[in-house]
This record gives structure tokens, sequence and C-alpha cells, in this order.
């Protein structure tokens, strides 16, 4: 079986399953996962992702960021561009997730609210982080 193959079969799976499933299923893929991992596996999807899902996860990010204790002014006093990161701007978001890999509460946080809130966004994520949550999904 081709790579494009495994990876057309996961996509099969993940639009065939209930949302809230896949949901559900990605949450226990990020809570197993070290932050530095999880960073990665957002940072490299980012080319995946249409302006629109950026924003949203750049929403979800400053959204956890903010929960525990991290607001807004602060990220931009990091040299993060938060207007831009909302507007879906791929390198303000990049640089998003890595302030946020400094807390790896809010970082979870984030993902898991991102794919909550945009369950149909979770197939823009690269093939690892995919592989990963139809695993939890099927229970594999």
């Amino acid at each position: 079986m081709s790579f494009f193959d495994n990876l057309g079969g996961m996509l099969g799976k993940l639009t065939g399953a209930d949302p809230s499933d896949v949901a559900d299923a990605a949450t226990d893929h990020v809570e197993g996962m070290p932050a530095g991992d999880l960073a990665d596996h957002l940072k490299n999807s980012i080319p995946n992702m249409d302006a629109t899902s950026l924003g949203s996860l750049a929403q979800s990010v400053m959204g956890a960021l903010s929960a525990h204790g991290h607001d807004e002014s602060k990220i931009n006093d990091a040299g993060v561009d938060t207007a831009a990161a909302q507007s879906g701007d791929a390198g303000s978001v990049m640089d998003l997730i890595s302030h946020a890999q400094q807390n790896p509460g809010a970082l979870k946080d984030a993902a898991m609210n991102f794919i909550r809130e945009n369950p149909q966004a979770v197939q823009q994520f690269t093939p690892d982080f995919l592989k990963g949550i139809v695993g939890k999904l099927t229970g594999g």
C-alpha cells in the first residue's frame, strides 16, 4: 500500500466518523503528547491549512493562553503579531504556536479546543498527526 493510499484511508475514516468521535479521539491523542511534539505537528500542518482554519487556530491558541493567565499584550510583547495571526497569516500563526509552546497546558488546551470547534479542519493536519488520531478513533 502506498503512502497516499494509506492517507486516503485515514481521511476516509475521519470523514465517515461522527465529528464528536473524531474530536474525542483527537483530544485523547493530544492529551498524551509531549508539548514539543504537539507544537511540531501544528507547525508542520500550517502549510496545509487555509486562512480560515489558521485564524481559528490562532483564536484557540490565544484563548487558551488567556485562560492560563497570558493575555494578548504579553503575546504581542513577545513579538507575535496577534492581529495577523487571527487573520490567518501563516508566519504569525507559526510564531504564536512557538510562543505557546512555553506553556504546554495552554498549547494542549488550544489544540483540543480547535479540534472540537473545527472537526473538519482535522483533515488539514499532517499525516503523522492524523495517524495518531485515527489510531485513537479505531482503538488502534
